[in-house]
C-alpha cells in the first residue's frame, strides 16, 4: 500500500505507533502534523496519550486557524506552522523526544551525519535551535529561522527539549527522523570503542 494514499488522520496515527512502539518517545511526549494539498493542517491533539493514539483523535486546522476535532490541537502547534510558512517546499512534521537525540541537545551538540553514507544522504547537515520555553512563539520563531537559514537544513535539534524534523510528506520526515536518531546512537556507542572517524568533504562530495 502507497502510505501517501492513506488519509492524513491514519498516516499520523500509523507514524506515532511506529514512534511510541520503538521507544523514541514519551506518553506526553512529541506530536506531529501533516500540511496537505487543499490547506489543511493535521495534527496530533494535546495531552492523548501517545501510546493510545486514535484516528478520530487528530486536529483539523483549516486555511482560517479554526480546529475542529475532540481535542485542542498539540500545545507546540506554533512552531509547526511557523515551519510551514518559511518553508513551503516542507509538508510534513515530527517533533519528538528520542534518548540519544535528547542526549546531544542537553550538550549543546547536533549528530555529524557524516558518519555514513545513508545518514548524509537521508538527513544532511543538522541544525541547532537555543532554548525557549516549548509551545511558545519564540521558540517557533527561532526553530523556523533555523529551517529557513542558508544551508536550509531539514533536522534541528532543540537544546535541552528533543528534535524537530520535516519532509515533503510524511513518510519521508520519518526516515529521516529514524536514521537521526540511529546516528545519534552510533556515535554515543562508538564513542565508547574509540575515535569517531567522519567521511571526509572529498568522500561527501562523491555521494552528491
Amino acid at each position: 500500500m502507497n502510505f501517501s494514499c492513506l488519509h492524513p488522520r491514519d498516516q499520523i496515527v500509523a507514524t506515532m505507533e511506529r514512534i511510541y512502539g520503538r521507544n523514541m518517545t514519551t506518553t506526553s511526549g512529541g506530536n506531529i502534523s501533516i500540511h496537505d494539498e487543499n490547506g489543511d493542517k493535521w495534527m496530533t491533539p494535546a495531552r492523548v496519550d501517545k501510546g493510545s493514539l486514535r484516528r478520530q483523535d487528530i486536529v483539523r486546522i483549516g486555511k482560517d486557524g479554526a480546529c475542529e476535532g475532540l481535542h485542542p490541537p498539540s500545545s507546540e502547534n506554533p512552531f509547526h506552522l511557523s515551519i510551514y510558512t518559511a518553508r513551503p517546499d516542507i509538508r510534513a512534521i515530527i517533533h519528538a523526544h528520542p534518548g540519544a537525540l535528547v542526549s546531544f541537545s542537553i550538550c549543546g551538540h547536533t549528530p555529524d551525519t557524516r558518519l555514513f553514507p545513508e545518514a548524509w544522504n537521508v538527513c544532511g547537515k543538522v541544525a541547532f535551535a537555543r532554548y525557549e520555553v516549548p509551545g511558545s512563539n519564540q521558540l517557533g520563531a527561532k526553530i523556523a529561522a533555523e529551517f529557513s537559514s542558508g544551508e536550509r537544513p531539514n533536522c534541528v535539534v532543540l537544546e535541552n527539549h528533543g528534535v524537530v524534523v520535516g519532509g515533503r510528506d510524511l513518510a519521508e520526515a520519518f526516515q529521516r527522523f529514524e536514521t537521526l536518531e540511529f546516528t545519534a546512537q552510533t556515535i554515543l556507542n562508538a564513542k565508547q570503542l574509540g575515535e569517531v572517524h567522519y567521511l571526509s568533504d572529498e568522500q561527501i562530495r562523491t555521494l552528491q
